[in-house]
């Protein structure tokens, strides 16, 4: 039923909660394929006893990079349906079980999702990010119609024959990043439906030692290429599928300008002036003159910021739903 897809590299410090939480699944048709992505640490020697189980097999290789060990492995899998694991998160023992009841339900669509408990190792916090609207329910929705709220990776699953039309198996970008996981499922909505499993299934971990969002300014400065690569990338796609134009465009407007205003309020015109050199016209035109002026000008920094939340505002009279609202 699932080929479970897990990319690891130095997680020696998270991995073996990651399994644990596989095999303890309710639901047991899968198989686990760990790609070694070159790894220094001693996560190898920690996971070798796992393949006592016929199920898990490991799949080693030179550094490459997550996309590449993502792709890796669905190449390699025998089963119908990809279960994408990162190695620093878990999943609840009946998540396998509520997606194969989705896959039941809705068998033509191509991606299910589910909400995550959001972990902050370092601290203990933790939140659910799910969307009320939909809680407890198991339905198709518009994958477009809310930046930022869709699930991530370790909640995501994707038919294999859908993945393997996108770049010919290459669905996650060879070298990127960051923004990877986006640049895959952003072009993959543009193809089949997402089914949205409304039961907070996921835990994703954030502050893990390794992780991206753990990195200083001048780091994820470094990262910005990538994130101009996922607009570019992911814009084009788009071009080809006129029948979601509308909402895609309201879609990257928003996530574009959400970008702009993190910077804004940091007065980081270094990062602003990065994304508008490297992003194509065609990703340009989606914004008008007069806002790429002012998100441009640093003495109209206040306006810009205004300007910004006002689209946010016009954005909420589509309807769309927010996290933690009922609405």
């Amino acid at each position: 039923m699932f080929s479970v897809v897990i990319p690891l590299y130095n997680k020696s410090h998270v991995i073996l909660r990651t399994l644990a939480s596989v095999v303890t699944q309710t639901f047991t048709d899968f198989e686990v394929i760990i790609v070694n992505d070159g790894s220094t640490d001693n996560s190898l020697e920690l996971i070798r006893p796992f393949t006592s189980d016929p199920r898990i097999r490991i799949i080693e290789q030179e550094n490459q990079g997550v996309s590449a060990a993502r792709n890796k492995g669905v190449s390699l899998a025998r089963f119908d349906y990809i279960a994408f694991l990162d190695a620093d998160d878990e999943w609840l023992p009946g998540y396998l079980q509520k997606m194969q009841e989705a896959i039941s339900l809705f068998p033509d669509a191509g991606m299910y999702g589910c909400p995550s408990w959001h972990r902050n190792i370092l601290n203990g916090e933790s939140g659910d990010a799910s969307l009320d609207r939909y809680r407890n329910k198991i339905q198709v929705i518009e994958y477009f119609e809310n930046p930022h709220t869709m699930p991530h990776t370790s909640a995501m699953i994707v038919s294999r024959q859908l993945f393997l039309q996108i770049d010919d198996g290459n669905g996650f970008p060879a070298g990127m990043k960051c923004c990877e996981d986006w640049s895959c499922f952003n072009r993959m909505a543009f193809l089949a439906p997402f089914v949205y499993v409304g039961y907070t299934l996921g835990i994703k971990n954030n502050g893990v030692f390794g992780q991206i969002t753990g990195t200083n300014t001048e780091e994820r400065f470094k990262l910005l290429c990538f994130v101009v690569d996922f607009y570019n990338l992911t814009h084009d796609f788009s071009q080809k599928y006129s029948h979601k134009a509308e909402l895609f465009g309201i879609f990257f407007r928003y996530d574009l300008r959400n970008r702009v205003l993190c910077s804004l309020r940091e007065k980081d015109y270094q990062t602003i002036d990065y994304l508008f050199a490297g992003l194509d016209q065609e990703c340009l035109n989606e914004l008008s003159g007069f806002e790429k002026w002012i998100y441009t000008s640093e003495k109209m920094n206040f306006i810009a910021k205004l300007y910004v939340y006002g689209t946010k505002l016009m954005w909420r009279t589509h309807g769309f739903p927010v996290l933690g609202k009922a609405n």
